[in-house]
């Protein structure tokens, strides 16, 4: 499964749940790594989690209900299983 945090504004937020979700430490999250934070509206990878489930963030671009479809739709015709967890 893959698991997709998504964002609209709060980066920090979707980093900081992600790298809890991975058990990593949300502390060594920096500024810079805040300020390099994907701006396009794709999913960059983090790592795997103790599931083996893929685990993403993203920022959502203007409207999150069509992105999510979009990824959706996707994953359906891929056959892969998504989570999308989104981040307000």
């Amino acid at each position: 499964m893959k698991i997709v945090y998504v964002y609209k504004k709060n980066v920090y937020a979707a980093y900081k749940a992600a790298y809890l979700h991975l058990k990593l430490d949300a502390n060594a999250l920096s500024q810079e790594v805040l300020k390099k934070a994907n701006r396009e509206v794709k999913p960059y990878y983090l790592g795997v989690d103790e599931d083996l489930n893929e685990v993403y963030v993203a920022d959502g671009g203007r409207n999150l209900t069509i992105y999510k479809n979009v990824i959706e739709g996707l994953a359906s015709i891929y056959g892969e299983e998504i989570k999308i967890i989104d981040i307000k």
